[in-house]
């Protein structure tokens, strides 16, 4: 079961796990060989001394800081942040730094501290050299090594990254002497007079400057070779196999020599071509592979290119599509807004929004102490019109007056509404009684023009409306109900009057006033 590629394991994230066992790796390697040589002093084996008959022996203050710096190394580089065992660790490295210190500084000023045999004694030394004292090289590059333990993975970031750069010095000398003992070059591992360094030594203090450069991926070598950048791939494949290869073929080259298969210009020139063309197809075996990442990564351009410009035009596409939607849909919500506002068969102002209106207009004439008439209309006998021509007469009837009222309306802030039934009502916004009166025998003029025939009518040959009109006073306040009522009051004085006319509320009591039809 594949992974989905957002989990897919990465060349750099494989590469950081591998550094990660190196580091614990060879933390435990050296500190194994550090107890080892410590056991072989106790118990006085010579093999776990040295490596092999005739080679130097591990001083015992070494091997117990190459166990020191191992047991560091691995509580430093697996303790989680702001642990306990961080301090242990640093405390470890803090003592080889400190005895390596010591033990340099014996050399270069040529005394004796005491602290070569201090823990055991070293009846074996060779002649000319002080018992138990390590070699020169060797307590520098302990000394470096515990510095660089002290500032690995510091929480201050540039202590840290000097880790990088304090265990180089010990990098090179113990390849140095690596090189030494493979190749048989006594003067690379011993210094003069100074006893020589060890063969397990050397390797032991090459394996921990590695493990440290590995233990900590935020800087230096781990840091890029951890990467997934062409730089990144160039130090995974170059770095670690350039130096190992070389190294092979300048060791056969000097046994080939040795054994007599040829001379020494021969040998050299041997090994030079070798070492160009291993450098030749390393470097063009990592050329091919960037030459095909980077056609890769322009080939997933040209795609993402092509995809974006493909999501462009359908964003457009979609957006247009969302415009017209909108435009739709502000058209649809203008007629629903309609439709809920407005009669549907006369096309006025419904029962809704005549309430709504009326309201709005009576606060702002009580806000600003205006006027506001009412004038309520209902068309005359038109029971008996329904019966006697029909319901869809009637309705074409009330159209028509529906019409004829709208037309009566001559300001933008009046309205013709359809109450309900066949009762109208017009609100006239800053009117007094007078205004409001003449707008009322308008519209019963326009209705009675219209001559819509009624035989059935107690009034007249045609159909009529009667109205009532009642304004809204400055000085008393008054609710919409009220102002309904009055108007209807009013109205109902028409119909009582005989119909066709129009009766004006009274301002006082027990007053009114008649407009008849002529």
């Amino acid at each position: 079961m594949s992974s989905s590629p957002g989990l897919r394991r990465t060349p750099g994230k494989a590469f950081l796990s591998l550094l990660n066992w190196f580091a614990r790796g060879s933390a435990v390697l050296v500190a194994t060989i550090g107890f080892a040589v410590i056991l072989g002093w106790l118990l006085d084996i010579a093999d776990l001394k040295s490596v092999l008959p005739g080679f130097t022996a591990m001083k015992v203050n070494t091997a117990c800081l190459l166990a020191a710096a191992g047991m560091s190394l691995w509580l430093l580089h697996t303790a989680p942040a702001k642990a306990r065992s961080l301090t242990l660790g640093r405390g470890l490295a803090l003592i080889v730094f400190t005895v390596g210190l010591l033990t340099l500084s014996e050399d270069l000023f040529a005394f004796d501290l005491g602290i070569d045999q201090l823990l055991l004694r070293d009846p074996q030394s060779p002649a000319g050299t002080l018992p138990g004292r390590m070699a020169p090289a060797t307590s520098f590059n302990l000394l470096c090594i515990g510095l660089a333990l002290l500032a690995l993975k510091s929480p201050a970031v540039r202590l840290a990254a000097w880790a990088h750069w304090l265990v180089l010095p010990p990098l090179f000398l113990s390849a140095l002497a690596i090189i030494g003992y493979c190749y048989g070059v006594v003067s690379l591992y011993k210094m003069g007079p100074y006893v020589s360094m060890a063969a397990h030594t050397a390797v032991s203090l090459f394996l921990l400057t590695l493990a440290v450069l590995a233990a900590d991926s935020r800087h230096g070598f781990a840091k890029m070779a951890t990467s997934d950048t062409a730089g990144g791939m160039v130090s995974r494949r170059l770095i670690p196999t350039l130096p190992v290869i070389l190294f092979f073929l300048g060791w056969a080259r000097l046994e080939g020599q040795r054994a007599g298969l040829y001379d020494f210009a021969f040998g050299l020139a041997l090994m030079v071509v070798s070492s160009i063309v291993v450098c030749l197809v390393a470097v063009s075996w990592t050329a091919v592979t960037l030459h095909r990442s980077d056609g890769r990564r322009r080939r997933a351009e040209k795609e993402i290119m092509t995809l974006n410009a493909e999501l462009e035009l359908r964003v457009q596409e979609r957006t247009q599509q969302l415009v017209q939607l909108s435009t739709d849909l502000g058209v649809a919500n203008k007629s629903l807004e309609q439709l809920a506002s407005e009669d549907a068969l006369t096309r006025l102002a419904n029962r809704r929004l005549f309430d709504t209106y009326l309201a709005a207009q009576i606060a702002v004439s009580h806000r600003h102490k205006r006027l506001l008439a009412l004038v309520m209309c209902d068309v005359d006998v038109f029971k008996a019109y329904n019966d006697h021509y029909g319901h869809q007469a009637g309705d074409e009837c009330l159209r028509q007056i529906a019409f004829a009222l709208r037309s009566c309306c001559r300001r933008p802030a009046d309205m013709a509404a359809r109450y309900g039934g066949e009762e109208f009502a017009l609100i006239l916004p800053d009117t007094d009684l007078a205004g409001a009166a003449l707008i009322g025998e308008a519209a019963r003029e326009a209705v009675a023009q219209l001559r819509i025939p009624h035989d059935h009518s107690s009034v007249g040959p045609h159909v009529s409306i009667s109205a009532g009109v009642a304004v809204l006073s400055r000085t008393i306040d008054m609710t919409a109900e009220q102002l309904i009522k009055a108007a209807d009051e009013a109205l109902y004085q028409a119909k009582d009057l005989g119909r066709n006319r129009i009766v004006i509320a009274p301002d006082k009591p027990r007053q009114l006033r008649v407009i008849a039809a002529q």
